[in-house]
């Protein structure tokens, strides 16, 4: 069955058809995925959200891997310094965080790209990505720049893959 509704006079005098509802189609009302709070969380998260510097990242990788990293887009910084002690604690952290943030960022853009059921060995890094994220930075100066590298080594590794497969680009020059 079929309805007439009027077009709006100053547009169009013409009638128009209008699909009456089948009273044999159920269907539900749409309901938000997120309550009031949910939103609100979610509208403070982002506006949390600091985008990856992948210049500052390289350059933490250069301080952490000793200058084995000087290949990236934003080549060698000079920053680095070969055999340097570990940073103080409270710039380890932050270097750590950095680190995390960047890891989790390569992390979500390959599961956007379901890379982790195409390549098996980026299924590897995910892991071990998720593993090392969950690990404390430890008070001792050796085991901190022993986690730092860690961090440092699954971050470049998951990098360079990524953008070998081609979910990334720009971030790691051949």
């Amino acid at each position: 069955m079929t309805n007439i509704a009027l077009r709006d006079e100053a547009t169009s005098p013409a009638t128009m058809p209008v699909r009456v509802p089948d009273p044999r189609v159920v269907a539900k009302p749409w309901t938000p995925p997120l309550g009031g709070s949910g939103l609100h969380d979610l509208l403070s998260a982002v506006r949390r959200w600091e985008p990856v510097d992948w210049d500052v990242v390289y350059d933490d990788l250069d301080t952490v891997l000793n200058e084995e990293v000087s290949h990236h887009a934003a080549g060698a910084s000079g920053n680095g310094r070969p055999g340097a002690a570990v940073p103080g604690y409270d710039e380890a952290e932050e270097l750590a965080q950095r680190l995390r943030g960047a890891l989790m960022q390569l992390v979500n853009r390959g599961l956007l790209d379901n890379a982790d059921k195409k390549h098996p060995d980026i299924a590897d890094l995910f892991e071990k990505a998720r593993v090392v994220r969950s690990e404390e930075l430890p008070d001792d100066e050796r085991q901190t720049l022993t986690f730092l590298r860690k961090l440092g080594r699954v971050t470049l590794e998951l990098a360079e893959r990524l953008e070998e497969v081609g979910i990334v680009k720009g971030l790691v020059e051949c």
